[in-house]
């Protein structure tokens, strides 16, 4: 215990060499943590909007489908197919969706647009479609109605009630003629989506298209998202699904997953300078320390002081010095990390349209989880504990009478 009081009291002797060191390490762990806190937070937002708005954690799509999406490339929405996901032991639900493009067309305006049929509750179990209707009411599963984005009916000049006519082709060049009643209106962050989105019941997609029983995409979403790999190659080694693409969701989005990895690896080169500024800066605080105490060690040494007990309150002293900077570096960064995690920030610039696009709200929560935290309090003190070394060197090799007259 003697040691340990010893240790303190040293640190405090120099309060401005203590505090310029704890001051650097407090510098590196506030901003490591901000810095990891927004890697993680666009990770874990871009991984949930992307299953919650669209795709689920995985997609299965007949061969040749993701790289030529016509309705051509759909496949048999069968009973066989669904009751072999839901015995995945992994596998929660499944949407069933068939998606192609129609021209819309309302009195003297026309425009093309996406035609998604779904199943009004499953969709909505997985992408919350019903709290985007702005105006009207969500699907009925036994009507033909459809929702119509805002930006697409404010440029026919329609609204609800009215009737919507859509034009296209359907499976194997038959024709695909309707009119439709405009159940809702509906807004999404994507401009682009707002102005060309058109959904309706699937069975009213089938029928509209000439494709009975036929869908273009089945999305999964997962129990556990963390074992998707595992579930992924057991639903790719499935008989039933030799004839299918399955593809995770970041597969799907993969631009975006790009520009996303870029940015990561640019705070990880950012956070391993951080790191190599503050341990040469931590070591050249203790080497100056080390040098300006040479005499106090000698002396110390010869009263009868042994250099292993030395050493190690020397270290003690690093280590609280180390504690201190750590302990107010997160403490200077968790209300900040707390505060965009409850209200995140909105994105700007490319990244923001790079989100926007993909129909994505462009905004970044930081992440508050205590894995990073700890993991970057670990790293700041194992720079510190190494730091140590050279005093611990410099100890033990210490020659007591050349110490005296320095």
């Amino acid at each position: 215990m003697n040691d340990y009081r010893l240790a303190w009291r040293n640190i405090w002797r120099n309060k401005r060499r203590t505090l310029l060191t704890a001051a650097s390490i407090f510098l590196a762990i506030f901003l490591a943590l901000i810095v990891k806190s927004i890697q993680i937070g666009w990770f874990d937002n871009l991984t949930e909007i992307a299953i919650q708005s669209y795709t689920g954690h995985i997609q299965l799509h007949q061969k040749g489908y993701w790289e030529e999406k016509e309705i051509n490339n759909s496949m048999l929405n069968s009973d066989s197919l669904t009751a072999m996901l839901h015995n995945v032991k992994n596998v929660d639900k499944t949407v069933p969706r068939l998606e192609y493009f129609a021209l819309s067309s309302f009195k003297n305006q026309t425009k093309g647009v996406m035609l998604s049929g779904t199943d009004p509750v499953r969709e909505n179990d997985l992408t919350h479609l019903a709290a985007k209707v702005t105006k009207g009411r969500y699907l009925d599963a036994s009507g033909n109605g459809v929702l119509v984005g805002d930006g697409l009916a404010s440029f026919l000049g329609l609204t609800v009630g009215d009737t919507l006519v859509l034009i296209g082709q359907g499976f194997h060049g038959a024709g695909a003629a309707g009119k439709f009643p405009v159940s809702g209106l509906l807004h999404f962050p994507s401009p682009q989506l707002n102005s060309q989105m058109v959904y309706m019941n699937l069975s009213t997609a089938q029928d509209f298209f000439s494709s009975e029983n036929r869908i273009t995409s089945l999305s999964v979403t997962l129990k556990n998202p963390d074992e998707i790999d595992e579930t992924l190659a057991t639903l790719r080694q499935n008989p039933g699904t030799k004839k299918l693409e399955v593809m995770r969701w970041d597969e799907m989005m993969a631009e975006l997953m790009q520009q996303l990895k870029i940015k990561t690896a640019g705070g990880l080169i950012i956070i391993s300078i951080l790191y190599m500024i503050v341990g040469f800066g931590i070591f050249g605080t203790v080497i100056m320390m080390t040098n300006e105490r040479l005499k106090e060690f000698g002396v110390i040494v010869s009263v009868g002081m042994q250099k292993s007990r030395l050493a190690f309150v020397l270290v003690l002293e690093m280590i609280f010095i180390g504690l201190t900077g750590v302990l107010a570096g997160v403490l200077g960064a968790l209300p900040i990390m707390l505060w965009y995690h409850t209200f995140p920030m909105h994105l700007w610039g490319q990244m923001a349209e790079a989100f926007v696009n993909y129909g994505i709200e462009p905004v970044m929560p930081l992440a508050l989880k205590p894995g990073f935290i700890f993991s970057n309090v670990v790293a700041v003190l194992l720079i510190v504990l190494l730091t140590c070394i050279f005093p611990v060197i410099k100890i033990f090799s210490l020659k007591v009478a050349e110490a005296l007259h320095k």
